[in-house]
């Protein structure tokens, strides 16, 4: 009997595993206002995993403060606020599409958040892209050094031929 206890849970584990790679991953990237302090940062953090509710979470950063490229203006109560700086973090997760819109509106809600931005991606991260580097067999172990120019003499010219210059330049004027 125990064999056929193992070959059912082989299958119910792939299922699980089929059923978990098609829920849709999203990455989320979010401003909080420079106004909170920096214990409160985690304090919006805890909010947004709080909205994320059930979903997967696979990655996040935790907010770090930055300069904008540009000053963002937000409208709050009929007055503009305008913000240079901010805390700048992201989560990646996974999400049942039917669930998104509901995880918007409440992100909408909290006022701490400045911006975000919610985008489809995959669920394995992007390795950095490497440095390409060219060899040759012709310069193996040998330092490639930057060629020296030879300092340029003067060429020596006689006082005739330097008079007969002058004499045709100046006829020719």
């Amino acid at each position: 009997m125990p064999m056929t206890e193992k070959s059912q849970e082989a299958p119910v584990a792939a299922l699980t595993q089929a059923k978990k790679d098609m829920v849709p991953v999203y990455e989320l990237g979010y401003h909080i206002v420079p106004t909170v302090q920096e214990d409160g940062v985690s304090a919006v953090v805890e909010k947004v995993r709080k909205a994320l509710g059930e979903a997967e979470l696979i990655s996040e950063q935790t907010p770090t403060h930055m300069t904008v490229a540009y000053p963002i203006i937000r409208s709050v109560q009929g007055k503009n606020e305008k913000y240079t700086e901010t805390y700048f973090g992201y989560t990646k997760f996974a999400l049942n599409k039917s669930e998104l819109q509901a995880f918007q509106e409440t992100l909408r809600a909290i006022p701490e958040i400045l911006r975000f931005i919610v985008i489809s991606t995959v669920r394995e991260d992007a390795p950095a892209p490497r440095r390409t580097i060219f060899t040759s067999r012709q310069l193996e172990g040998e330092v490639i050094k930057k060629p020296e120019a030879a300092p340029e003499k003067p060429a020596e010219v006689s006082e005739e031929e330097l008079d007969k210059s002058i004499d045709a330049l100046v006829q020719s004027e």
